[in-house]
């Protein structure tokens, strides 16, 4: 059940249309983390395109930059709980994805 006291920092429709649109980045220590759970790029991107607000868990500051916000989802594929954490600088940024 969705906690409705978090607030995401980033729209999450927006983050979509990024992805979708190409403006995006992901980190290689996501890539590293999604690659071992057995995910493709396609599949990590569609599983962040099928995130619902509901999925939002926190916002927090990120701990290089604490004045920039990262948002947290939890989301639940290919059987396995997820901790996805994303962001907006420009373009969309996978900062992670890996097991929860």
């Amino acid at each position: 059940m969705r906690n409705t006291l978090v607030i995401p920092r980033y729209d999450l429709k927006a983050i979509k249309r990024l992805i979708k649109s190409g403006d995006y980045c992901i980190t290689n220590s996501s890539r590293v983390s999604y690659t071992a759970l057995g995910f493709s790029d396609e599949e990590t991107l569609e599983t962040i395109l099928a995130l619902d607000p509901k999925d939002i868990y926190k916002s927090m500051p990120s701990e290089k930059n604490p004045e920039s916000w990262q948002d947290v989802y939890h989301k639940h594929a290919k059987g396995i709980d997820l901790y996805i954490k994303l962001q907006i600088v420009e373009k969309a940024i996978v900062i992670s994805f890996k097991e929860k």
